[in-house]
């Protein structure tokens, strides 16, 4: 089973930390895996970087965005859930205020199905995978080049 976790980062740390994005990973792989003395300093640094999800916002994004879709489904508690046809693969996103939880199994597919959506929600969300250390944005920032 894949798992991801999928923060907002504010625009401001985006932008700064553009192409530097392994110091994003490695804070929020030492909020993870840190001693506790150490944790707290780490948690009050990512609840700085980080925005809050609106519940609201989120579901609506992705129910205009896949409701077409017979596989997907909204359940209880800020679940959302594909299943591919065939039984090809499967992803089901949790939502918590400061982090989203993705979670899919079998093809590659049903998990970018909620990665495209989510673009839609803010450019800068970045996605943790801490089991294969893969990390990035959903969709690239585009720094802006100030001086000609």
């Amino acid at each position: 089973m894949r798992t991801y976790q999928i923060y907002w980062i504010g625009e401001e740390f985006a932008h700064y930390f553009y192409g530097r994005e392994q110091n994003f990973f490695q804070l929020f792989f030492e909020s993870s895996t840190g001693k506790k003395n150490e944790k707290s300093i780490v948690e009050k640094q990512i609840q700085y970087i980080t925005k809050e999800f609106s519940m609201r916002s989120l579901a609506s994004v992705l129910k205009e965005a896949l409701m077409d879709k017979d596989s997907f489904a909204v359940e209880k508690n800020n679940l959302f859930t594909i299943e591919l046809p065939e039984k090809k693969g499967k992803a089901m996103l949790s939502a918590e205020e400061k982090c989203l939880h993705l979670k899919a199994l079998g093809s590659y597919e049903a998990e970018t199905v909620f990665f495209y959506s989510l673009k839609k929600l803010n450019a800068c969300l970045f996605a943790v995978d801490f089991e294969r250390k893969n990390y990035g944005w959903l969709a690239p920032i585009k720094k802006e080049n100030l001086f000609k």
